[in-house]
């Protein structure tokens, strides 16, 4: 087989919940999968349920769960386990790593971005997951004690041995950490329509000797294949994350086994027959769990040599899908000439040899990272595979660098690496507001580079009419007794809507005192709800014709089905019935842009923003002395409570120490009550 580079250093070389919220997110992200339909494989397609070819362009969301060391500082050749343990050589306990890494995983990656990258036309994100968040926290101790050097490499695994002999091992997903995250991301996608993969980045005992994209304990790597009980672990962590999502269609791929690279021979077998064996079981074991998911192959060579694992090499041949990945430097450079081939029909770097694998295999190829290189070869690289159909998924989101590098984002220093002095510093620069864009890697790659102007102009405050550009006809609210419907040649009162801000760059449309809502694009659009929450939150989007467009919480836009049935939200894209123009006939009375109940007039509440961040400011009845407030989480619970004695006809208080989620607000005067809903980010 051919000698490969490893892929930091092709980079390098190229360029130089807590359980309750966990299971909040999972519910609510269920009802946005509602408007999603199962990719499938047809022949050398990926298609959905309506047999339409679904071509996957999406990001990676390196560096979140899995801290590869050039990521972390330009230069650095360290795991993930050496970072943390540079942090407790400089004396950082276990609790402030911990602690440190919890905030990290909160920070690195939020709705913000996944919002970002739907924005600028990507349709998927790719997730590298890292086993040890499946485990348990006094269990993930353990292999912590490894990097820190309190506990030995042999300790460990023989306590991996003993929790996988015991059925110790993911036993309770709503209660693990790994699921949490995975959980939000299908969130925020879904909500978006958007694809997730799943991707076994850091297996147990490392899938090769390239210890950074494993985060290997063991010097030299590879204990995936020379230990057995670490392959017993993986197809099992596969079976819980099967069970779990099966029936999930935001879920796009699941990608098994991450780069396996340098996989020694065995008496009996070359590493490509060893890769080949491992990725039908796990195969297996999902097919005999119900799942019929895209499953994604990775060959040897860091995902790209297929010798011995052909399609009619495996047990189970539908819904299989190859994945490449497709780096180049000064010292293995690949062309992104659509003809380009080599000499081993199954290496699947150059492009040609793609296309000719996918047909005489009939399957589908996607090629799963690429990047880390010029702007220019990159841009030529996703036209080329765009060209023969052949999806692709941009690596990565975001790094460190002190200037522009190959991610959409870089994230400015301190680095991690440098000390524990660093560590507020790197907290607060790898949030989404403060990453900085690689404005030429931006267009290069991005299906949609300029992204939407949302809510930049909305009539914030105003009372609107809308009228469809393809029928000249007013959107009625027919004042909540039917569906909302683009039929009436003349304005009243049921065609008119006050404009409210609902925070985060979306407004709320309310008719009759009644909100308008897109249903999640599961019914036809309704104004029948008294209260306004993410369904009743719409993107105003300026097209560059000066028309409008709404943008529902389900990443679907809102179409007036020119007049021939209600409104509905279901839209992938924007033509004729989904644009509107405006005209303003009123100014809006101050309302409510939260959930409200109680004796206080809820048409003259306010609270914003929501989502929230930070802080969150609220109105109060005039005259009011004092008040309480108190906020519960999903389950009821109190979380938080303040006294304020006068404080006048606002009041704002600080909700970042609350933990993402949904939370109910409660405010209690001598004289009123009042209640609302708002999402902690």
């Amino acid at each position: 087989m051919p000698t490969f580079i490893p892929r930091a250093t092709k980079r390098a070389l190229a360029q130089r919940a807590l359980a309750g919220c966990a299971l909040l997110f999972a519910c609510l992200g269920w009802q946005v999968s509602l408007a999603q339909s199962f990719l499938q494989a047809s022949g050398t397609r990926i298609v959905n349920a309506s047999n339409q070819e679904v071509l996957l362009k999406g990001v990676n969301l390196g560096g979140w769960q899995v801290q590869e060391g050039y990521m972390m500082k330009y230069g650095y050749n360290g795991t993930q386990g050496s970072v943390k343990r540079g942090l407790f050589n400089a004396g950082q306990s276990d609790a402030q790593v911990e602690s440190f890494y919890q905030q990290w995983r909160d920070n690195f990656i939020t709705k913000a971005d996944i919002d970002y990258l739907k924005d600028k036309g990507f349709n998927c994100v790719r997730l590298p997951l890292h086993y040890e968040l499946f485990l348990t926290a006094s269990q993930r101790a353990v292999r912590t004690g490894v990097s820190k050097g309190s506990t030995s490499y042999g300790t460990y695994f023989s306590s991996l041995t003993g929790w996988y002999n015991n059925n110790q091992l993911f036993n309770d997903p709503s209660t693990l950490e790994g699921f949490r995250l995975i959980d939000e991301v299908l969130s925020w996608a879904g909500a978006n329509g958007m694809y997730v993969v799943l991707d076994l980045h850091a297996a147990p005992g490392a899938q090769g000797s390239d210890m950074n994209i494993a985060d290997a304990l063991v010097q030299g790597g590879n204990d995936v294949w020379n230990n057995g009980l670490n392959q017993d672990v993986a197809n099992r962590l596969w079976q819980t994350i099967s069970t779990r999502y099966k029936g999930d269609p935001r879920i796009a791929m699941y990608d098994v086994l991450n780069e396996p690279n340098n996989v020694p021979n065995s008496s009996t077998q070359n590493g490509n027959q060893r890769i080949h064996d491992v990725l039908n079981r796990f195969v297996n074991t999902i097919r005999a769990n119900g799942d019929n998911h895209l499953i994604l192959l990775e060959g040897n060579g860091w995902g790209n040599n297929f010798g011995w694992m052909e399609k009619r090499t495996f047990t189970n041949q539908a819904n299989l899908v190859y994945n490449t990945h497709r780096y180049s430097s000064d010292s293995y450079p690949l062309s992104n000439d659509v003809n380009a081939t080599n000499g081993d029909a199954n290496q699947l770097g150059t492009i040609g040899n793609m296309t000719r694998f996918r047909s005489d295999n009939n399957v589908p190829i996607w090629v799963g990272e690429t990047g880390e290189n010029s702007a220019q070869w990159m841009g030529d690289a996703a036209r080329a595979l765009n060209s023969v159909g052949i999806g692709w998924c941009h690596w990565t989101l975001k790094r460190f660098d002190a200037g522009s590098n190959a991610a959409l984002f870089h994230i400015n220093p301190p680095y991690l690496v440098d000390g524990p002095s660093t560590m507020p510093a790197v907290l607060q620069n790898i949030k989404f507001a403060n990453n900085v864009s690689n404005s030429d890697v931006l267009y290069a790659i991005a299906p949609n580079p300029g992204g939407s102007v949302r809510n930049t102009r909305a009539p914030i405050g105003q009372v609107i009419t809308l009228k469809a550009v393809s029928n000249g006809k007013f959107v009625s609210g027919e004042n909540g007794a039917q569906a909302a419907t683009c039929t009436r040649a003349t304005a009243g009162d049921w065609e008119k809507f006050s404009v409210l801000d609902a925070g985060n760059g979306k407004v709320y449309l309310r008719s009759v005192n009644k909100y308008l809502s897109s249903e999640n694009g599961t019914q036809a659009l309704t104004a029948s709800r008294t209260s306004a929450g993410w369904w009743e939150a719409f993107d105003w989007i300026v097209n560059a014709d000066g028309t409008v467009t709404l943008g529902g919480y389900n990443g679907r836009y809102v179409s007036s089905e020119n007049g021939t049935q209600a409104l509905t939200c279901n839209r992938m894209t924007v033509s004729g019935w989904e644009a509107f123009t405006y005209s303003v006939v009123g100014t809006a009375r101050q309302a409510a842009t939260l959930a409200t109940t109680g004796t206080a007039n809820s048409a003259d509440f306010t609270a914003y923003p929501n989502p929230v961040i930070g802080n969150l400011t609220y109105s109060l009845p005039t005259g009011t002395k004092a008040h309480t407030l108190t906020v519960a989480d999903a389950t009821g619970r109190t979380v938080l409570a303040r006294a304020y004695g006068e404080t006048g006809p606002q009041n704002t208080f600080d909700a970042s120490g609350l933990a993402r989620g949904l939370y109910v607000v409660r405010l209690t005067g001598a004289d009123f009550t009042q209640s609302f809903k708002v999402t902690k980010e």
